[in-house]
């Protein structure tokens, strides 16, 4: 799960609770952007996939 660090839909604080929704979660927090990863961050998202689907 990436998370940003200003995202007015999905406060940083609610992080915590990502276990009581998924069995398996890794948290990465990605600061000084906002909601819209593939937009606001295009290299570090790419990244993210590229790491979660290789190993």
């Amino acid at each position: 799960m990436l998370w940003p660090e200003h995202d007015p839909l999905f406060p940083r604080d609610w992080s915590d609770r990502l276990a009581d929704f998924f069995s398996d979660v890794t948290l990465r927090l990605i600061d000084g952007v906002g909601h819209f990863a593939p937009v606001e961050y295009p290299d570090r998202f790419a990244a993210a996939i590229i790491e979660a689907v290789s190993g």
